[in-house]
């Protein structure tokens, strides 16, 4: 195939995709709406982690190797994406040393295999961690607290939110490295309170 007849493909194919998305006005406009809009054919699972949405502050403490507590400010932003059947939730602050750190969550229900897909993507550390799905990890509601439990070489991690009120929450995250016999608990702990 020449470059030319190629080029008129794409561009014909740009141009087709531009017409339809255009003509497509089912679609809901995340930059219409701060936080966006959870999707009424969501799966009802969904709702687990809809006290992330928002904009929260929050006071976070970090054991450290030498027995020293690091303490910070953290902001934490929730949204509903993806046409509303999915929440990122993002968070900004300083690691204990105080380099900058972001990170962000991608949560999403499978109703057609009734499970979880969690997956975390580390910015400042440049890696990318699935927490769960049909094969590893879990996510257990229990009353008002919701457990994010994963494994990965050599570690055993679970996140652990306490919904106090449609105001607070609180992050714990807890690790293990010896399979789940004991725990590092409240490695991690964040208080947030809502700003928006």
């Amino acid at each position: 195939m020449t470059n030319r007849i190629y080029l008129v493909l794409i561009i014909s194919a740009v141009l087709t995709c531009t017409a339809n998305a255009q003509a497509n006005t089912n679609m809901t406009d995340p930059t219409k709406t701060t936080y966006g809009q959870r999707n009424q054919n969501a799966p009802k699972e969904l709702d687990v982690f809809s006290f992330l949405i928002g904009t929260w502050v929050g006071k976070g403490k970090t054991k450290l190797d030498d027995g020293k507590v690091a303490e910070y400010t953290v902001t934490w932003i929730g949204r509903y994406i993806l046409d509303g059947t999915a929440i990122a939730d993002e968070c900004h602050g300083p690691a204990p040393d105080g380099s900058p750190y972001l990170g962000i969550n991608l949560r999403q229900y499978d109703p057609n295999r009734k499970t979880w897909i969690v997956e975390y993507l580390n910015v400042s550390g440049s890696f990318l961690r699935r927490l769960v799905d049909r094969r590893l990890g879990s996510v257990t509601v229990r009353g008002r607290s919701v457990t994010v439990a994963s494994e990965s070489p050599g570690m055993s991690y679970r996140e652990r939110y306490d919904v106090e009120d449609g105001g607070n929450w609180v992050f714990r995250a807890d690790t293990s490295t010896d399979g789940g016999k004991s725990w590092n608990e409240g490695w991690v702990e964040i208080r947030f309170q809502r700003v928006k």
